[in-house]
């Protein structure tokens, strides 16, 4: 994996995430020009290199879900069914959903 890939990663928990007063749209808004660029920049030659980061992105999600409801805040497992049931209905709210990357919610 690129180095460029890990600062990445290593930012993403920032203090966006960590704000639950925000709604998973405001969220997608912040975050999709973002993910837009990296999927077209680094999916064009090093796709496979990008689907740590987006797996990373998603887990930083759930721990997101997890801090801002609280039936989900100590279950990994029901925070992840939450998060593909967002998936399901809304695939059109995060750029990388768009495109297929989805992959485990674990």
């Amino acid at each position: 994996m690129c180095n460029i890939f890990l600062d990445k990663k290593e930012n993403l928990y920032g203090s966006v995430l960590a704000r639950t007063n925000l709604s998973l749209e405001e969220i997608a808004r912040i975050y999709n020009p973002v993910l837009r660029g990296w999927i077209n920049y680094y999916g064009r030659y090093h796709r496979s290199g990008l689907y740590p980061v987006i797996r990373h992105f998603n887990k930083t999600l759930m721990r997101w879900i997890m801090r801002k409801y609280k039936r989900y805040r100590g279950s990994k497992t029901r925070a992840g069914k939450f998060l593909q049931r967002i998936v399901e209905k809304e695939l059109h709210l995060f750029e990388h959903w768009k495109c297929g990357m989805i992959g485990p919610f674990d």
